[in-house]
């Protein structure tokens, strides 16, 4: 049980607003509820989007359901996609920082753009999408957490620390599980599409800066995020 609220506090809005926040050991041992944490999410976007769709014209829909998982997630991995990109692009030479700060303005405000459109352009397939993204993001980032420990900084280390072989198995058998019974073949191209950039990514950051940062986490939820909802819209 308190592995599961870690996961839930560390993967929401929770943790911003509660004083008492999980230890590192226990978020990582929480690493096996991240897609259920991401079900929950996804499951509250998914009956907004029922409840609201008949009322609400479909464009201010899609920006109110990017709103309220920014919301829902405290901002968390929005402000790690922008704090990677900036940390990406500094040049420790240059003492003006303006332009990391506009990478990572930019890339906040394509983020957000590719999400309302992708949103926008799910027709049927809009409600199963919903619920189905935000655990497919949360499942990647224990893809990217895996097995890279030594990599990491002193927190994001002691949390990979405790993510184990067997979360892994378990988070990957659950996920591909729902995401091939609510989308069928594609959501096994979707699945492999966003564990290899996983992959790939932490190999990138790792190079670029030695170590793994917790912004990068954050990061790796709002990437896999953003590309799940583009491919099930064009897929």
């Amino acid at each position: 049980m308190q592995s599961l609220i870690a996961a839930f506090k560390y993967l929401t809005v929770w943790g911003r607003i509660n004083v008492i926040q999980p230890t590192p050991s226990s978020i990582g041992s929480g690493a096996v509820y991240f897609p259920m944490v991401g079900i929950a999410l996804g499951f509250i976007l998914a009956l907004l989007n029922y409840g609201l769709s008949t009322y609400i014209d479909a464009q201010i829909l899609s920006v109110s359901l990017v709103a309220i998982l920014l919301i829902a997630t405290g901002g968390a991995p929005l402000e790690g996609i922008k704090q990677t990109v900036e940390a990406f692009v500094n040049n420790p030479a240059r003492a003006d920082n303006s332009g990391e700060k506009i990478a990572g303005l930019v890339t906040i405000i394509f983020i957000i753009l590719f999400k309302v459109s992708a949103i926008n352009s799910l027709d049927d397939t809009l409600t199963m999408s919903l619920l189905l993204t935000p655990a497919l993001a949360r499942w990647a980032l224990v893809i990217f957490i895996y097995g890279y420990h030594d990599r990491c900084a002193e927190t994001p280390r002691r949390i990979a620390e405790n993510v184990r072989f067997w979360h892994l198995v378990v988070t990957t058998l659950a996920t591909l599980g729902l995401t091939v019974y609510l989308v069928g073949r594609k959501g096994l191209w979707l699945a492999l599409t966003l564990s290899a950039l996983a992959l790939f990514a932490r190999s990138l950051l790792h190079r670029r800066h030695a170590v793994l940062t917790h912004s990068n986490f954050g990061a790796a939820i709002e990437f896999s995020e953003t590309l799940s909802l583009v491919m099930l819209a064009t897929l």
